[in-house]
Parts: C-alpha cells; structure tokens; sequence
C-alpha cells in the first residue's frame, strides 16, 4: 500500500477529531496540487505523521504494516470519541482487528482501543436508555407470625437515561429511575462538565463515589454472586446526595471531592430512655463535605486518603410522646488506605477510618414539662480491616477472600448497616439506615468464589461477629449462578444465621436479573 493511501485511510479517523487543523503540509516533497496535500497535512499537524529526519515523506514508498500500525495508535491517541458515525466505528473495528499484533508489539493495549470504540458506540445516536430489574423469590425460617416466611419482591428496578450534549458533547447527562413497592422516584439526576484546570464538575443528584471499593467484598472483587454481604462496607459512599462536587484524574490517580446539605439527614442512636428501641431522628439540617484522594505511586502500590465531615446547625428534635429528644453539632471521619499487589493475583489492603461525634440528647422530665440535656459524644471511635484477597487464576480452582476487622460502639455508619447476613436484617446492628454501632465488635470473614465456565459460577462464605456485651453471631451460605444470555442470569442462594442463643434465621433465595 502506498503511504499517500496510508494517509488518506488514517485521516478518515479524523474527520471527527477536534479540532480541525490547517492543513499545512510540513513535507518538500509533497506538492500543493497532489490529491492527498489537504489529509496529510491535517495528520502532520495533529502530529501522526512525522516524515523523515531530512524533511521529506517519500509518498510514492510502499508502506509497511507497523507504519500503519503506528500511524493508527496515534490516530487514536487524538480521536475526539465524541463525534462519529456508525460507519466510523465500523471502520475503527476492523482497523484495530486487522492490525491487531502490530499494535501489541508497539506496546499498545488492544483492549482500550476496544474500550475506546465502546466509547464511541455509547455516544452515537443521541439518548441512550437502559435498565435492570431484579426480581426475589425467597423463604424465611422461623419468622414469627404476622411476619409472613414467604414472599416474592422487586428488589431492584432502575431505568438510566443518559446524553452527551453541547457544542463538542463534552457535558454529560445522567437520570436514574428507581422504582420500588411503594414509590417511583428519581434516585440520580446530574450533569457532569469540564471545569477548570482539568477539572469536572458535577451538578445535581448524583451517587457519592463509590471510591473504597477495593476494600469490601463484593466491591472490585470477582468473588461471583457475592454482592455486599456484610456492613463495615461502603461506609462513606454509594448513597445519593444533591450538591456540587468536582472531579480530577492525573497521572498518578484521581482527586474527589463535594459539598452536599441533606436537610433530612436521619441519624439513629442507641437506646437512650431504656425502651428497648434505638431512637432515630430525621430533621436534622447538616452540611457534608467530602474530599478523597486515590494515589497509584507504582504498578503495586496504591493509597487512598480521605475525609468526610457533618457540620450541624444544633437544631432541637424532640418528641414528646417518646420522651426523648436529640441535638447534632458535628460528624467527621478521617481515613487512610493501603494496597499492594504481590502481583495479578494477590493482593493485600488494609484500610483505617477515625471519628469523633458531637451532639446532645434530651429526656423529658414530665413532671416539670421541661427537658433535661446531656452530652452524647463519641470521640474517638475506629473502625479497621486487613484483607488478603486471592484471584481465582492463581488457585486454579477458586478466588479467596480473608477479612479481619474490629468496630468501636458509637461508630456512625451514613450509608446505614441494616441488612446484615447477606439478606437478613438482625438486631446485632443497629437495624435501620445512618447507624450507630451498638457494641465493639471484632469480626473475620472467609469468601470463596468459583467460576466453573462463562455461564456457570458457585460460591461459599463464612463469617464470624465476636461482639463484646451482646451475643455473637456466626453466618455462613453457598449459592450457585447461571448466566442465560448476556441479558438474563439466575442465582440459588441458601445463607443460615447462627446466634448464642436458639434464635437461629435462615433463608432460600432465586433470583432472576434482567437487564436491557
């Protein structure tokens, strides 16, 4: 093939690059009046082409594979990934397919060039709607009545709706509609943005970065139908908040960081009045401020540092009818998190969080009408784990996973640590959403995942909570997935929850996940 072919091929790439260059051609001997001036002028400016050491292209050269190789990884290195036909990527697919082991052997990944293809595909044809639904079929244990053993629930059911848009679709709109047993709302509705200094900001109802995931089963781990089986996970994140946030990678990793007012912020507390209930309180005006850095200093080391703070305006709940009431000055978490990879398939992390909480809470005396205010401080209350997680290559035949932990009562958790036991919901937390630890708490969990072949995957778990003053708990299940077809899979899951006592849970779940 002919280098002025060669050229005309690559800067068909272009044509939706920007910006559109001049077309100066820095070649002598290339004419002004040749039919491919204009094309391989354009690539000399976006610096694809450079010639030879003497100044000149020597078009009428016949081209070997690794230049074109080469003039296409850089092609790609400049591709806007915003402005494309469909026959551009088409075009873009068999490219990279063709020159498949050129580019390898240039050191370029095959992969994020397929990535950013995707990229292309996602952004062509204006709106983009997809989806997922999640139905359970599960049976209870020893629920006492009128708690039914039974029932089949909807347990997810999200459609996103999503655009590029403006002048060179740089902004980016993103829309999530959940609907659940009793509402239909939207649970996401943002718009993303470059900003200053390579920047992006956020505007809107979106999801609070999900940044600590290596650090929780079910996070960035392939233990497979796993999911988040246990609290102590996403302690800071993977909950909604409406504010202003920005965003910016950089070479050694990425900088995080909002500012969010959630008027209805609810906080639970522990039993005050001696009831027997924890007491939870939901009008409570606080500002957030979260800041979180991810540092990648070498292939193997990583570091992530954060913090996350609830600035109160010590506005009074009381409530009468309880007899208690509650004050919120302040809430700040700190934290610190390490990762190193032995190599691909083991790795080590551990991550520290600190809190100190400040507030007051009230008991009615009745027999003045007045209420009584006393401190309801944590100060210094931790939360710790170490993993070893293990992928299931190196072992051949299963991934592990190896938690420790330890808890301090009084240890907030805003994303709430009900559910506990893969699917059951115990008194050993506290039991409802933006929780306070009960008791210290010294826990270690076991995961094995195994993946048997594209479409079939098992997994088993064992975990032990070592509380302090309340009755330990013991859990363990197994469950097996089936993936039907890209859009269709199917999971059977068996999880028993052990305690001290003869109040021992279990449940079989099916689950089918649907996604369009």
């Amino acid at each position: 093939m002919r280098k002025f072919a060669v050229a005309v091929s690559v800067v068909v790439l272009l044509a939706f690059a920007a910006p559109v260059l001049a077309a100066t051609n820095p070649f002598m001997d290339v004419p002004m009046n040749h039919w491919a001036y204009d094309a391989i002028g354009q690539l000399a400016a976006h610096g694809i082409l450079s010639g030879y050491p003497d100044g000149t292209y020597k078009g009428k050269q016949p081209t070997t594979r690794y230049e074109m190789a080469s003039a296409l990884a850089r092609a790609l290195a400049v591709v806007d990934m915003t402005k494309a036909s469909k026959q551009d990527v088409e075009m873009l697919k068999r490219l990279v397919v063709e020159f498949k082991d050129e580019l390898e052997a240039l050191g370029v990944k095959v992969e994020d060039l397929e990535g950013r293809v995707k990229k292309i595909e996602d952004r062509l044809g204006g709106w983009r709607m997809y989806g997922v639904m999640r139905l359970d079929v599960r049976n209870f244990g020893d629920r006492d009545a009128p708690t039914p053993e039974n029932d089949i629930s909807e347990t997810r059911a999200r459609l996103f709706f999503e655009r590029y848009f403006g002048e060179d679709e740089s902004m980016f709109f993103r829309a999530r509609l959940d609907n659940t047993n009793t509402s239909t709302a939207w649970q996401q509705f943002y718009v993303t943005m470059p900003f200053f200094a390579d920047t992006t900001l956020w505007v809107g109802k979106f999801l609070a970065w999900e940044e600590l995931a290596d650090y929780y089963l079910g996070g960035n781990t392939a233990v497979p139908g796993t999911g988040a089986f246990a609290a102590f996970d996403d302690i800071v994140g993977d909950r909604q908040v409406t504010g202003l946030g920005i965003s910016r990678n950089f070479g050694m990793g990425s900088v995080h960081a909002y500012v969010s007012h959630p008027n209805a912020m609810s906080i639970t507390i522990p039993d005050t009045n001696n009831d027997n209930k924890n007491e939870t309180y939901s009008s409570l005006g606080t500002w957030e401020f979260y800041l979180k850095a991810a540092l990648q200093f070498t292939e193997q080391f990583g570091f992530d540092v954060g913090a996350q703070a609830y600035i109160g305006d010590n506005a009074e709940v009381t409530n009468a009818d309880d007899g208690v009431g509650f004050k919120f000055s302040n809430l700040w978490k700190v934290w610190a998190g390490l990762r190193f990879d032995f190599n691909d398939s083991i790795a080590f992390k551990g991550i520290y969080f600190h809190q100190a909480t400040n507030g007051d809470y009230a008991l009615l005396d009745t027999a003045n009408n007045s209420w009584n205010w006393f401190d309801a401080d944590f100060d210094g209350s931790n939360h710790w784990r170490v993993i070893l997680d293990v992928k299931q290559d190196l072992l051949k035949f299963t991934s592990l996973w190896l938690e420790y932990g330890q808890v301090d009562a009084g240890f907030y958790v805003p994303t709430g640590i009900s559910g506990q036991g893969a699917f059951i919901a115990t008194p050993r937390f506290s039991g409802t959403s933006n929780s306070f630890m009960q008791d210290d708490l010294k826990y270690w969990r076991v995961a094995l995942g195994q993946q048997w072949t594209p479409k079939w995957g098992t997994h088993l778990f064992y975990f032990n909570y070592d509380f302090d003053n309340i009755e330990d708990m013991k859990e363990w299940g197994l469950g097996v997935q089936y993936k039907y077809n890209p859009n269709v899979s199917f999971g059977l899951n068996f999880v028993k929850a052990d305690y001290d006592s003869s109040d021992d849970d279990h449940i079989i779940r099916f689950r089918t996940q649907v996604s369009f």
